[in-house]
């Protein structure tokens, strides 16, 4: 297979039998061709789960609590509701422009329920432009038009679309491009749909799973109240505050949310599967061997050593925070610098530059290594193949005949899709060029970019999409870019915090959205929906949701008295306001000044990036069946980069389960790994989605006291030589 070419030689597919077991753990081996698939059921239930997914997530993004309602909630309700449609609607043929089709093609069928979570889909998550769109409008320039805003959402939005059909080949197509959170789904899509059937006729094995998936789905549901709500110590059991209450080095160690979280455990599943790392019962066990390597090297070597040897004067800061500090230790105040929403030099030379945690320079200087480190890897272990590939590609974009297959390559799983029409290369071309002038058209008539800022953003985005998304698909991990995004526009346009929030946007939220998209396309690559049908559902989806989700910011930017502000509590908007002071940080004070005098040396570590992975890709070559064909830089370099964000305990947590059930059970008992893994983990997400939304409706304002709901690590937020106290 050309395509699979691609892995040959590198560590990150050199554990291709057992991601092929956990493949065939998951896909169903056939495949109906004539199965109902894009129907007016889906259009209805798609339309409908969309809208009202779009309309609360935007809704609670406003609030000072908000939450997320994912595709979880969707692919429970859906089922129902599909097999209420089915028995109620009107079987009736009817005649559209000569083509036949009915409200009601029979049984509520696995490919519509599909269908409906990939058009849902577009609706977990808010659009970007949101955040650039209320920050414009309360805190920096002038108010955006309602009609930038709805440019702006859909260029970011479909543009991805573009490119995800570029490089469908390579991040789709290729089998071992597995995409395991994708597994995931389809074992409880499968699940789910057995429901629908004679319980009579199910196989043994299959309604083995079904009990298992209800019992651990009733349990997660129910286990997560205590945590979640009553007895939050659960979280994170702080085994050395609890043996040290009074010691601020134990704690600053020991502390999973303000310290470094050593022999910090969890018996919540939210922490353990949360959004930072995915469920480790889909994460490969090569892979999160890597990202811990990565976390305990970073976490629990360097950054102790840097900050207890006192580097960059680190012990007169917490070790792990993400504020931004003043020469005397306090909280730096960046409107104490501002005058207009711009820089003033006199007042920033009189309040005096910007100090980092040392954890925070540690991020940021992988930040910069992870980048070089990602595209030398994968140009010297693909760049030949991907070159071939893309020759290939656009030679079929150009002729539009596909080039040929081999026959092991047309029997794979993960080609089985002979029966349907593919995407024509016109539809994706189409589609960026209608995006790409709506794009230079709200750069141009709002001042968002210069027209070649964007076209450069779009460039980086298309430059970054391939080496991401090849980590991603056999690792569960994203590699973050946002940072180097903001440090391009920074370098470009300094004092300019539009400039580089749109830049970001359009070069980093485009990648994101791209490979999100690839995702949701191996999903129906995995159940055989015709991708046609896939491509329809995503567009539309992406369409539904982003105007909606505009239509609900401007009704609330409107309607509420004093939003975005302490005084129209509960609508404060959180995550605006973060994100007003990382684009001012950005924007205003840029690197020149962020990361000048004794911050400088960071910037070395670009060239180190480039040049760690020749080492390892010599050695992988010498002795290509040693551990060396097991480590991958750009794995390792991914989970640090998430910090200072992320609590600290759930790593060790995370890789145990790992262990446990993708090592230990997948090698020892792979008969039970194959019926249950995916099922358990399934289950035990649904379970949690649906208890923290009931929780957050119920219990929101419920609030209990004692030792459970206490915070045990009360000096780890502490300077070691502290000046001030921090918060200040």
């Amino acid at each position: 297979m050309e395509n699979d070419k691609l892995l040959a030689g590198d560590t990150l597919h050199s554990n291709e039998p057992e991601m092929q077991f956990m493949i065939d753990s998951a896909v169903p081996a056939s495949d109906d061709p004539d199965m109902p698939s894009l129907t007016f059921r889906v259009v209805v239930l798609g339309t409908v789960f969309t809208c009202a997914l779009a309309f609360t997530n935007a809704y609670y993004w406003f609030r000072s609590n908000p939450i997320a309602l994912g595709i979880p909630v969707v692919q429970l309700l859906s089922l129902p509701a599909g097999w209420a449609l089915a028995q109620v609607l009107p079987r009736r043929q009817f005649r559209t422009f000569g083509k036949q089709w009915t409200m009601n093609p029979g049984a509520f069928s696995i490919k519509e329920h599909v269908l409906i979570s990939v058009f849902a889909n577009a609706s977990t998550s808010t659009v970007y432009a949101l955040e650039l769109i209320v920050v414009r409008k309360f805190w920096i320039g002038t108010p955006l038009a309602f009609g930038a805003g709805v440019l702006m959402s859909l260029t970011s939005q479909l543009i991805g679309y573009s490119f995800s059909g570029l490089f469908h080949r390579i991040l789709v197509e290729p089998s071992a491009m597995a995409w395991p959170s994708t597994l995931v789904d389809v074992s409880l899509f499968r699940t789910l749909q057995a429901l629908m059937t004679d319980k009579h006729g199910l196989a043994r094995e299959m309604r083995q799973r079904q009990r298992l998936f209800w019992i651990a789905l009733a349990g997660s549901f129910a286990w997560y109240f205590v945590p979640g709500w009553f007895f939050p110590t659960l979280t994170m059991l702080p085994l050395l505050c609890f043996a040290a209450p009074n010691n601020v080095v134990a704690q600053q160690l020991g502390d999973g949310y303000n310290g470094l979280g050593m022999l910090a455990v969890t018996l919540d599943w939210s922490t353990i599967s949360s959004s930072y790392t995915g469920s480790p019962l889909a994460t490969p066990w090569f892979a999160a061997c890597n990202l811990f390597a990565g976390f305990a090297i970073f976490m629990w070597v360097i950054t102790p050593i840097a900050y207890y040897a006192n580097a960059w004067d680190a012990r007169s800061l917490p070790i792990y925070t993400s504020n931004l500090f003043a020469a005397n230790g306090s909280v730096y105040d960046i409107e104490a610098v501002l005058r207009d929403g711009r820089l003033d030099p006199e007042l920033y030379e009189e309040y005096g530059p910007v100090r980092m945690s040392t954890q925070f320079l540690i991020m940021y200087g992988l930040c910069f290594m992870g980048i070089t480190c990602l595209l030398s890897h994968v140009a010297l272990n693909h760049g030949k193949d991907l070159w071939r590939t893309l020759q290939a590609a656009v030679a079929e974009l150009r002729s539009g005949r596909s080039y040929g297959r081999s026959g092991a390559e047309r029997e794979s799983i993960a080609y089985e899709h002979s029966a349907y029409a593919r995407v024509p290369g016109v539809w994706y071309a189409g589609l960026f060029v209608a995006t790409l002038a709506m794009g230079l058209g709200a750069c141009q008539g709002f001042g968002l970019l210069p027209w070649w800022g964007f076209l450069l953003a779009i460039a980086v985005a298309a430059l970054l999409t391939v080496p991401v998304g090849l980590i991603e698909a056999v690792s569960n991990f994203q590699y973050g870019l946002g940072v180097i995004t903001e440090l391009i526009a920074a370098f470009i346009w300094p004092g300019e915090p539009t400039f580089n929030a749109a830049f970001k946007m359009f070069g980093y939220i485009t990648m994101r959205q791209t490979l999100q998209l690839t995702r949701d396309q191996k999903l129906g690559h995995y159940m055989r929906v015709p991708p046609r049908h896939v491509f329809a559902a995503q567009v539309a989806g992406t369409v539904a949701a982003a105007l909606v989700q505009l239509g609900v910011a401007a009704w609330l930017m409107h309607s509420v008295p004093n939003i975005c502000t302490d005084a129209g509590a509960p609508f404060t908007c959180r995550k605006a306001r973060l994100f007003y002071a990382t684009t001012t940080i950005w924007g205003v004070l840029g690197p020149q000044r962020q990361f000048a005098g004794r911050y400088a040396t960071l910037y070395w570590l670009f060239l180190a990036g480039a040049a760690l992975p020749v080492p390892v890709w010599l050695l992988r070559r010498r002795f290509p069946r040693s551990m060396w064909r097991l480590v991958s830089l750009p794995v390792v370099l991914t989970l640090p980069g998430y910090f200072p964000n992320m609590p600290t305990h759930n790593a060790a947590m995370f890789t145990l389960c790992c262990f446990v059930f993708n090592h230990i059970l997948l090698h020892r008992r792979p008969a039970w790994w194959r019926r249950y893994n995916f099922v358990l983990t399934a289950a035990l997400d649904a379970g949690l989605a649906v208890s923290g939304i009931i929780g957050y409706f119920a219990l929101q304002h419920v609030r209990v006291n004692w030792w459970g709901t206490q915070d045990h690590c009360p000096l780890s937020f502490r300077a070691l030589d502290q000046r001030v106290v921090p918060g200040t």
